[in-house]
């Protein structure tokens, strides 16, 4: 009965070891990322960007095609005069999800939304691991 047990045992940390391996050596799916920059116009006031920043937090929720959602202000971009003031990074499957991101009226509705902000936009595209 012992061995029984024991052969039991065996069979499943066989098992267990087998599926981590086939895990940890299968190749990991690439993701788009979408990367927005902006530079607000200088009379925007920061009650205004921050009003964009959330609505555009907002479309996660909103269009499924969005895996990942990160971004916010430049953490010094009040002290100096950079280039952009905020970055966001959209993540999505493949080029056809963000081909439907783009075109989604949410999408489309904000990005009217937030264009007489803005002085200018910086966009970039590439995949990543």
């Amino acid at each position: 009965m012992k061995s029984l047990k024991f052969a039991i045992l065996l069979i499943m940390l066989a098992t267990i070891s087998s599926c981590s391996l086939s895990k940890a050596n299968a190749p990991k799916a690439k993701k788009l990322r979408h990367v927005v920059a902006f530079k607000f116009k200088p009379e925007i006031t920061t009650e205004q960007m921050q009003k964009a920043t959330t609505d555009f937090y907002s479309l996660k929720a909103q269009i499924p095609q969005i895996i990942d959602f990160e971004g916010g202000a430049d953490v010094a971009f009040q002290k100096k005069n950079g280039k952009y003031t905020h970055c966001f990074i959209v993540t999505v499957h493949n080029e056809q999800d963000l081909a439907t991101y783009g075109a989604h009226p949410i999408h489309k509705a904000f990005s009217k939304s937030v264009d007489p902000l803005l002085a200018e936009v910086m966009v970039v595209d590439y995949w990543a691991d």
